[in-house]
């Protein structure tokens, strides 16, 4: 049985600007937790935030999700079908931020 991984995703009318596994940041945290130890996210989800409030003409959206699938096989199918993928992503993911959809790539 493949392993389910945290990910995060930013996309627009445009396509996907990144996918990120998060699974491997939990671990780093909870390893920083134990040792008492500050911990700073890889994750740059505040600049990706400010970075989507800043361009509402491309109907940016953050999600997260989990997927069996690795972080290559997510990147090519964002590549050959980001409409699915989204879809795919909205009806399984929580959303961690969006705007109102606009034509585009991904509606």
């Amino acid at each position: 049985m493949a392993r389910e991984e945290k990910f995060v995703a930013m996309f627009d009318c445009n396509g996907f600007e990144c996918i990120i596994n998060a699974t491997s940041e939990e671990r780093r945290y909870l390893m920083s937790a134990f040792k008492n130890e500050d911990f700073k996210s890889d994750i740059p989800l505040q600049q990706m935030m400010v970075r989507a409030r800043y361009n509402p003409q491309r109907s940016p959206e953050i999600w997260a999700f989990t997927s069996t699938a690795g972080q290559e096989s997510l990147e090519q199918i964002a590549e050959e079908s980001p409409q699915a993928l989204a879809d795919l992503i909205r009806s399984h993911g929580v959303s961690l931020y969006s705007t109102p959809k606009e034509d585009g790539v991904i509606k």
